[in-house]
């Protein structure tokens, strides 16, 4: 969980740089809108992709070839998912859960207030259409109560307040939120809230959700200014940064910003705008590299060993007694059995493979060099290998009645049910 946080933040964070660095100051709004979403879905998704075995380091069958030691697999062991204890999620798991629930019923609550408020306008009022002689989009309805209700689009419902507003004006906000549902502005907003609340501990995430916002207001300023004229439309902008008369002409847009959706309109679109995009795309493949999961452990450093020393290997050199856990092989699987958890992140991730880890029983007993040989990612390998150390003592190998060390290799297959 907390791997996923930091990568994902980090991915959000440089997307977001990066953004303000091109798009945010052209007006390639439909690249802009896309590279936001696009994005932060990346940013929340990259982190939990499992990398091809391909792309992995493979299992070395010469791991310490410098101390005469050659690999030999004992029988697999198989930990099964429902064999293991439940267990408890961590705070910074159960922390994170209650965040997103939070931040889901928020997002549910006003989804659902909206709708009802839509519903009530539509029993008070009538619902006009295209076909009536309004220049809205054909699936669209429009709610016009005779009070001072702010413009706002809902899917496909167009709402507009009709005091003090004359038919000029009437013309250049139909037109505004008109693209508003002819773009379905609402479905990049519903869907960029998902993503937020995935996210909501993420700063950058809600930082991209308002330039989000931003680029549909500057896309429907655009046709605003198509419709009824750069002149009629920013005398408009001007009355509602004044508050003279008919102000607003979308939901909550603070003044400050409309200072930026002026700037925008007088802007046009460069040459090297869309190749901007390209920027991106080293920047995903960085983070690729670095933050997908990867299926194998690194090679085991075995440099500690003792040169010298002679290291058995368990079938291919073996010692004339090998070693032996306390109460035998059976005795070995049934405390490998007892004392594995398949972790949870695992299953939540639909993890399962084969987990090898190697050792070398020395001269006492001890279980030394424990390492992952070859892993699967998840907590799984850590989980293996945490049991492995924690094995009591062997009888350790003897030749020629001394003790000597010898080397295993242990399979421990993680398996869902």
């Amino acid at each position: 969980m907390l791997r996923w946080i930091i990568f994902s933040t980090l991915a959000a964070g440089l997307f977001y740089v990066l953004y303000c660095l091109t798009f945010k100051r052209d007006r390639w709004l439909q690249l802009s809108r896309a590279y936001l979403i696009l994005t932060l879905a990346f940013s929340l998704a990259f982190p939990l992709v499992q990398l091809p075995a391909s792309f992995s380091a493979p299992f070395v069958s010469d791991l310490s070839s410098g101390t005469g030691m050659l690999n030999a697999d004992l029988p697999e062991i198989v930990i099964s998912s429902g064999n293991t204890s439940a267990t408890h999620p961590s705070l910074l798991t159960l922390a994170y859960q209650i965040g997103l629930a939070v931040t889901v019923a928020f997002l549910l609550t006003q989804l659902m207030l909206q709708l009802l408020s839509i519903l009530r306008l539509r029993r008070k009022h009538s619902a006009f259409g295209a076909r009536d002689g309004f220049s809205i989009p054909q699936h669209a309805y429009l709610i016009m109560p005779p009070d001072d209700t702010a413009p706002y689009s809902f899917f496909n419902h167009i709402v507009v307040g009709t005091r003090d507003l004359s038919n000029e004006e009437l013309r250049c906000i139909l037109a505004h939120e008109s693209l508003h549902v002819r773009q379905s502005h609402s479905l990049d907003l519903t869907l960029m809230r998902l993503l937020c609340c995935l996210a909501w501990f993420n700063p950058f995430a809600w930082l991209m959700l308002r330039e989000l916002r931003a680029v549909h207001e500057f896309q429907a300023d655009g046709a605003s200014l198509d419709a009824c004229g750069r002149q009629d439309y920013l005398h408009l902008l001007y009355r509602q940064v004044t508050s003279i008369g008919y102000g607003h002409i979308t939901n909550n847009f603070q003044s400050i910003n409309l200072k930026k959706r002026i700037a925008m309109m007088n802007k046009t679109k460069t040459r090297l705008g869309a190749w901007k995009l390209l920027a991106a795309l080293p920047l995903a493949a960085l983070l690729m590299m670095f933050g997908c999961k990867n299926n194998a452990s690194p090679e085991p450093d075995n440099s500690t060993a003792a040169v010298n020393d002679t290291v058995y290997d368990a079938l291919e050199n073996p010692a004339e007694v090998q070693p032996a856990f306390p109460g035998g092989e059976e005795a070995m699987y049934q405390y490998l059995a007892e004392n594995i958890n398949y972790p949870e992140q695992a299953k939540k991730d639909h993890i399962q493979g084969r987990v090898i880890v190697s050792f070398v029983v020395d001269a006492e007993g001890n279980l030394v060099e424990t390492a992952v040989a070859k892993g699967i990612g998840g907590g799984c390998d850590e989980e293996a290998l945490r049991v492995v150390n924690a094995m009591p003592k062997w009888t350790p190998g003897q030749v020629r009645g001394e003790n000597v060390r010898v080397k295993y290799n242990l399979p421990i297959v993680f398996k869902l049910q």
